[in-house]
């Protein structure tokens, strides 16, 4: 059993990040070589362009980072909830950031899919307490769900980053 639940967790884990990580690349910008600040500067003040621009390019790294890091979690379930906290710590960070004028309606979107992937996180964890057959079932429904909303939230709001990208370096 709880062997299961570890490959549930990971499984779970690999899918989110592997999500993210897909729908994250599309808004990347070769122009973009500004730092981002730290999460607290980011929420106060809206970013540059190129800030946010690798504030984006940053989470992406740090979903591939954890992505990587899963492999270790593969034997034991408290590795893998504390990889998956970690995924939902960076999703709040990013989440924070206030954008520039030019990216607000693609960080919405972006926001809107950090938080379906924190949310199937959180389901994902519901999984690992759960026995119930029938519980177990919903839940996997719900996950189903809330992964499908998270890529097709990050990949609109991939696209519209690239779209305010464009417009904004013509």
């Amino acid at each position: 059993m709880k062997k299961n639940m570890t490959k549930r967790l990971l499984a779970a884990l690999l899918a989110a990040a592997l999500a993210f990580s897909l729908a994250a690349c599309g808004g990347k910008d070769a122009s973009s070589n500004g730092e981002s600040g730290d999460s607290s500067e980011a929420a106060s003040a809206a970013l540059t362009e190129e800030e946010y621009q690798q504030a984006v390019e940053d989470l992406s790294t740090e979903m591939s980072e954890i992505q990587n890091s899963a492999s270790t979690a593969v034997t034991d379930p408290e590795s893998a909830k504390e990889v998956l906290e970690s995924m939902k710590a960076s999703l709040n960070d990013f989440i924070a950031i206030t954008p520039p004028e030019a990216y607000a309606d693609a960080h919405a979107k972006l926001q809107s899919g950090c938080q379906s992937l924190i949310e199937f996180i959180d389901t994902v964890a519901a999984m690992t307490e759960e026995t119930d057959q029938t519980k177990l079932s919903e839940l996997t429904t719900t996950m189903s769900e809330q992964l499908e909303a998270a890529m097709t939230d990050m990949a609109e709001g991939a696209s519209m980053l690239q779209e305010a990208s464009g417009s904004t370096n013509s």
